[in-house]
């Protein structure tokens, strides 16, 4: 016996307003899981959240939960944060598995980070994030 809940998913709206939103750079994703590196899934639901992506410009702000390697002195931003034109920002069309991948780096304070979003009509998205100084983390939202 399993149970679910069911959420309204962006395929009503037709396959060409999903592209017409990821062609032109105009979307915004919020998520609500997050899955750090050997740790189990924290709920983001109530968390501020966000990867807006606005023509050339990018602004991320997403909690971090995991191991910091370096970096990150008294009184510094806790979760990750990016905001501008994003160096070799890419999208992608994967016609077989019917997604977009979205790729691109950016830099805040020392920090480098590599941002690789897969991006499903149905709104679904998964965010994976690497950094310089912290360990690898996850996201899954839409």
């Amino acid at each position: 016996m399993a149970c679910g809940t069911s959420r309204s998913t962006g395929e009503s709206n037709g396959s060409g307003d999903f592209e017409d939103l990821i062609t032109k750079r105009e979307f915004e994703i919020e998520n609500e899981w997050l899955m750090p590196l050997g740790g189990s899934m924290v709920n983001l639901i109530g968390n501020a959240n966000y990867i807006r992506v606005k023509g050339d410009s990018v602004d991320v702000f997403l909690p971090y939960y995991g191991v910091r390697h370096s970096g990150g002195g008294y009184g510094s931003e806790g979760g990750i944060r990016y905001e501008g034109v994003p160096k070799n920002f890419n999208i992608t069309h994967n016609e077989q598995k019917n997604n977009y991948m979205l790729k691109f780096e950016g830099n805040h304070e020392s920090e480098n980070l590599q941002f690789m979003i897969t991006i499903f009509p149905n709104g679904d998205t998964n965010t994976s994030v690497n950094s310089s100084q912290r360990a690898s983390i996850s996201y899954r939202g839409d």
